[in-house]
């Protein structure tokens, strides 16, 4: 019997769902997107890209090799990379790669300022991937960049072939060298049958 009890005492604390936190006046939280939190994008929005999205799929449809980089300028692991020279030293040691940073969450921001700041700035294109409202406002956050999944600050994807994803890092920090190792093996000529 007291494993029966135990049993209904995890069910249901398991069943005990969270809500998120309320957002401050404004101020975008670093929590991930849930999908009870975004409201669904239907009719025209949902099928049409952003100008943001367009100039980006044009550049990862070229030959080679296209680091994505969705982050934001309020996200504490976006500037821990920064700081710690992680994006500055990428870009330097890539110059046959393409580096896309693109903001997310951030009202329309696009962080170039916190680029240059920290060394990102020769070399990088930069954009801001607007919301369908106030970035604070969770429910109006896009969930989605060039038709993938995006709930987290920040995501790295990595494109070769014409556009095809090679590798996604789609939950926080990366250090240079997983991103390094990435781009390495998003480069190597390998096909198969």
């Amino acid at each position: 019997m007291p494993r029966l009890s135990l049993l209904v005492l995890l069910v249901a604390g398991c069943a005990t769902a969270q809500t998120p936190p309320a957002v401050e006046a404004g101020i975008p939280t670093t929590d991930p997107v849930r999908p009870s939190d975004v409201a669904p994008v239907v009719g025209p929005e949902a099928a049409e890209r952003t100008a943001t999205e367009t100039a980006v799929a044009e550049t990862i449809a070229q030959e080679g090799v296209h680091v994505v980089r969705l982050w934001a300028p309020w996200c504490g692991n976006s500037r821990a990379e920064l700081e710690g020279g992680v994006w500055r030293d990428l870009v330097e040691a890539h110059p046959d790669v393409t580096f896309s940073f693109v903001t997310i969450w951030s009202d329309g921001r696009d962080g170039a300022e916190m680029l240059r700041r920290f060394g990102v700035s020769e070399g990088v294109a930069v954009y801001a991937q607007p919301d369908r409202g106030p970035s604070a406002n969770r429910s109006l956050r896009r969930t989605t960049f060039l038709g993938l999944p995006l709930s987290w600050t920040p995501t790295t994807w990595i494109f070769n072939r014409g556009g095809k994803l090679a590798y996604a890092f789609n939950y926080g920090e990366v250090n240079a060298e997983q991103i390094a190792q990435a781009i390495d093996d998003a480069n190597d000529p390998w096909a198969h049958d």
